[in-house]
C-alpha cells in the first residue's frame, strides 16, 4: 500500500465519530417503549403499481421478458413527452425522467442490471430492491434523530432490523410501519452504532500499533456487536484485549483474522464516470457557499498526478487538462478533487458505457445490505451490495466494503451510484472486496456531489 499522508488520528470520543459521520450532536434521545418490536409482513403497506401490473399482463401475453415489456414502455412514453431546459438543465441525457409508477426509469435500469447479475428476474428484483430508498431514509432518519440509542439498520430482501441501545422507540415503530416488508426493532442491545464505532476505531489504531502489524481493516457487525479485525500481521492478536474497556463493559466483541493482503487501490486506468487515463472521474461537485466546481475522484488517483487528462466517452467525445486541487488519504477516507479544465461540468454522469443519467441526490453513509451499483473504466458497469459500513482500513476511515469484488484496477475514483443517487467514490479492494468512499465525506472541505 503506498504511503498515505494527510493522516488523523480518530479516537474513541462519541462527539468526534459524530462529527465525522455527520450526525448532528445535539439530536434527540430515545423514547421509552417496548424492548423489541416485530411488524410482520402481512400488516406492512403495500405499493400500488397498476402500470407495472398491467406490463407484466402485456409481456405474458405478447410472450416476451418483463425486462424488454418494461424498456418498451419506457421508450413509447419517453417519445411522447418534451422536457424543458429547467427539467434538464444540462441537456438531455440517455435515461429518460419516465416513472413507472414510483419507479424511475433510472431505477429500473439498475433492478435490471441487479436482476441479470443475480439471478433472480426484473419482478423478483423490484420486490426485493426498490423499497431500499424507503428503508434508507427511515435509517437515516433514525441515525439522526436517535443518535445515542440507535445501534444500527439491515436491510435484507425480504425484512429489515433495526437496532437499539436501550428500548425500542416510538417514533421507530411509526417510522418502521412505513416499509412494505416485515420489520424487526430489536432493543436492548447495551450500545449504540456510534459506540460500537468508536470502538473499532480505537481497535484499530491499537492494532496498527503493534509492531507486528503491517496494515490492517477494522469494521463491525451491528447485529451480532462485533469488531472484526483483518491484518497483515507477523502473529495473531487478542483483539478482544485491544477493545477499550467500556466496550468490552458494553458487550461488545472482537474478532481478529490474519490474511495476506488488506487493501489494494486500483489505479491502472475524470462529466462523472469518465476517463482519467489510469483512473475513472467520480461525480462533479459544487462548494456549498458558492458556484465554484470541481471534479471529484479518489485521493490515491491524485496523489502523484498533480495534472490529469479528463476525456468523455466515445460518443460525446473531447477531453481537458484538469490540475489537482486538493487530495487526501485519511480520516475523511480516499478522495480528490481536480479543476474542471475548459469543460463546461453539469450534473450528470456515466453510469455505463456512453450513457448518461442526471444525479438527482447524495447519500449518506449506507446501510448493511443496501443494493449499491458502480461504474469503472476498466470494468464497466456493475452492482454489488453493502457488507460493511464505516470501516477503517490503514489510515483511512469511514469507508464502505461490499459483499463482493466487481471492480478492477483502474476504476479507481469512479462513482458508486443507485438510480440518482450519488452514494460513493470508488477506492479499490478492502479485504478482497469493492469498497468506496462515502461521497458525503466532501462536505468536510466544503463540496458537495452536484445535483438536479
Amino acid at each position: 500500500m503506498p504511503s498515505l499522508s494527510h493522516a488523523r488520528h480518530i479516537g474513541a470520543g462519541a462527539v468526534l465519530a459524530l462529527a465525522l459521520i455527520g450526525l448532528p450532536a445535539g439530536a434527540a434521545s430515545a423514547e421509552p417503549g417496548a424492548t423489541s418490536v416485530t411488524l410482520t409482513a402481512q400488516e406492512q403497506p403495500k405499493p400500488a403499481r397498476p402500470t407495472l401490473e398491467a406490463i407484466k399482463q402485456r409481456a405474458a401475453q405478447d410472450g416476451i421478458p418483463l425486462e424488454q415489456a418494461v424498456k418498451d414502455y419506457v421508450s413509447a412514453t419517453a417519445a411522447k413527452q418534451t422536457f424543458s431546459a429547467a427539467a434538464q438543465p444540462d441537456g438531455p441525457v440517455d435515461t429518460p425522467d419516465v416513472m413507472v409508477d414510483d419507479l424511475h426509469a433510472g431505477e429500473i435500469e439498475d433492478l435490471t442490471r441487479i436482476a441479470a447479475a443475480e439471478g433472480i428476474g426484473l419482478a423478483a428484483a423490484i420486490d426485493a430492491i426498490s423499497w431500499q430508498p424507503q428503508f434508507e431514509k427511515v435509517a437515516a432518519e433514525l441515525e439522526t434523530g436517535f443518535p445515542a440509542e440507535f445501534a444500527g439498520a439491515v436491510k435484507d430482501d425480504d425484512s429489515a432490523w433495526f437496532g437499539f441501545k436501550g428500548d425500542v422507540p416510538a417514533k421507530a415503530v411509526e417510522l418502521a410501519r412505513t416499509l412494505p416488508v416485515r420489520v424487526d426493532l430489536v432493543g436492548g442491545r447495551g450500545f449504540s452504532e456510534q459506540e460500537l464505532s468508536a470502538a473499532a476505531t480505537a481497535t484499530h489504531a491499537a492494532v496498527l500499533a503493534d509492531p507486528a502489524v503491517k496494515d490492517a481493516a477494522t469494521s463491525y457487525d451491528v447485529r451480532t456487536g462485533t469488531v472484526i479485525v483483518e491484518a497483515q500481521s507477523s502473529a495473531p492478536l487478542a483483539a478482544q484485549d485491544l477493545l477499550p474497556p467500556q466496550a468490552r463493559a458494553a458487550g461488545i466483541q472482537a474478532q481478529f483474522v490474519l490474511v495476506d493482503k488488506v487493501s489494494q487501490p486500483e489505479d491502472r486506468y475524470m462529466r462523472g464516470g469518465g476517463s482519467l487515463g489510469n483512473c475513472t472521474s467520480g461525480f462533479n461537485l459544487k462548494y456549498i457557499h458558492s458556484n465554484t466546481k470541481r471534479h471529484g475522484t479518489a485521493g490515491h488517483c491524485a496523489q502523484d498526478y498533480a495534472t490529469r487528462t479528463y476525456s468523455n466517452h466515445s460518443t460525446h467525445g473531447g477531453s481537458t487538462t484538469v490540475k489537482r486541487v486538493w487530495w487526501h488519504i485519511g480520516s475523511w477516507g480516499d478522495l480528490s478533487y481536480y479543476t474542471v479544465g475548459s469543460k463546461t461540468p453539469g450534473r450528470t454522469f456515466y453510469h455505463d458505457w456512453n450513457k448518461t443519467r442526471y444525479a438527482d441526490d447524495r447519500s449518506a453513509m449506507p446501510s448493511i445490505g443496501t443494493r449499491i451499483c458502480h461504474f469503472g473504466i476498466t470494468s464497466g458497469g456493475s452492482c454489488a451490495k453493502v457488507a460493511r459500513r464505516d470501516v477503517s482500513a490503514g489510515d483511512m476511515r469511514h469507508m464502505v466494503v461490499m459483499d463482493k469484488n466487481i471492480s478492477e484496477p483502474g476504476d479507481s475514483g469512479g462513482p458508486w451510484y443507485y438510480a440518482g443517487t450519488a452514494y460513493g467514490i470508488h477506492f479499490g479492494l478492502i479485504g478482497g472486496k469493492s469498497a468506496f468512499t462515502p461521497a458525503y465525506l466532501f462536505q468536510n472541505r466544503g463540496y458537495d456531489v452536484w445535483h438536479r
